[in-house]
């Protein structure tokens, strides 16, 4: 018996944007009877714009939506959760690990920054580190709109919904999933996979207390999806990648090059942040936390591979060639 394959059918909602990012992407998907939202945007009136225009252009209303599943809890995935719960109450998904962000509790913020003020000291940050955390302070109470407001309900690694398969992809959040329906190839890999640039793998402060290992689960979360029968992946900034095992594959290869030339670096004991400006020179204080995320997260990795060894002095960490 001959068993039909219904594709899902997907309308990607592409807000520009004059960042590095090039766009907010979000996706309009219907699929196992039920229509639904893959992330949605930032919360500006042009991105609710777009997403109303794509609602008519698909002859989907609003009131249709049966669910909003988000991939991770940065701002620019989640900004209309709220302004579209306001008109129609529907359930929001996300990673289990996801809420304590999403609600944006007071303990967990002010342990983060507890957790940021120690890792900036440790990797000889300075004064950088200092003004990155009073900018973490202050966010507290500017970011305080993102918090999502009603019921999170919990999408773990091997559940399906709506016809895909949850997928735990860790690196750039400690929250981050991907779907992917393995009969016609589509993977929803929102900041896993860009294609124009690096998905910057985030360190963060885990639920065990201790610093996540963020380029070590991302490079683990490549290499997971590089085994699925991938056809097309649909990121969550950028173009639509239509040669998904290929892009992966140069990701990877990054990884190792740019681990090359921090090794180069350690020609003698070096802090990140030292090492960090060696590599970065005048970006090192524009793009502070991404930058130090970056050389702290391939640290982690090359002590793990045992390339690099570290020593403790007066409480900063230095790091040398193994």
């Amino acid at each position: 018996m001959k068993v039909t394959v219904t594709s899902p059918t997907i309308h990607p909602i592409i807000v520009p944007t004059k960042s590095s990012l090039r766009s907010f992407n979000f996706y309009l998907v219907k699929h196992n009877h039920a229509v639904f939202l893959v992330d949605a945007g930032v919360n500006t009136d042009t991105c609710w714009e777009y997403f109303i225009n794509t609602l008519q252009k698909a002859r989907i209303e609003l009131e249709d939506l049966d669910a909003i599943i988000l991939t991770h809890n940065h701002f620019d995935h989640i900004g209309l959760v709220n302004r579209i719960r306001v008109k129609k109450e529907i359930p929001v998904y996300a990673h289990p690990d996801a809420w304590i962000r999403l609600k944006r509790e007071s303990a967990f913020l002010n342990a983060r920054i507890s957790f940021f003020e120690d890792l900036y000291a440790q990797m000889g940050c300075g004064s950088e580190g200092d003004r990155q955390i009073n900018r973490l302070k202050k966010a507290i109470d500017k970011n305080d709109s993102q918090k999502i407001n009603g019921k999170i309900c919990p999408l773990s690694d091997g559940e399906k919904i709506f016809g895909f398969d949850v997928i735990e992809v860790l690196g750039h959040a400690p929250d981050h999933i991907a779907l992917c329906d393995e009969e016609t190839g589509v993977l929803f890999a929102s900041d896993l996979v860009i294609e124009h640039s690096s998905s910057n793998a985030l360190v963060d402060l885990g639920f065990d207390g201790k610093r996540i290992k963020s380029l070590v689960q991302y490079e683990s979360s490549l290499k997971k999806v590089a085994e699925l029968p991938l056809k097309i992946i649909y990121s969550g900034h950028g173009e639509t990648i239509k040669n998904p095992l290929q892009i992966i594959d140069q990701k990877l290869t990054k990884i190792e090059n740019k681990a090359d030339r921090l090794l180069t670096k350690l020609d003698e004991s070096r802090t990140a942040a030292e090492l960090a400006k060696l590599l970065y020179k005048d970006r090192y204080e524009k793009l502070f936390p991404l930058i130090m995320s970056e050389v702290v997260g391939h640290l982690d990795r090359l002590e793990l591979l045992q390339k690099v060894e570290k020593e403790i002095r007066d409480g900063i960490f230095y790091y040398s060639v193994k």
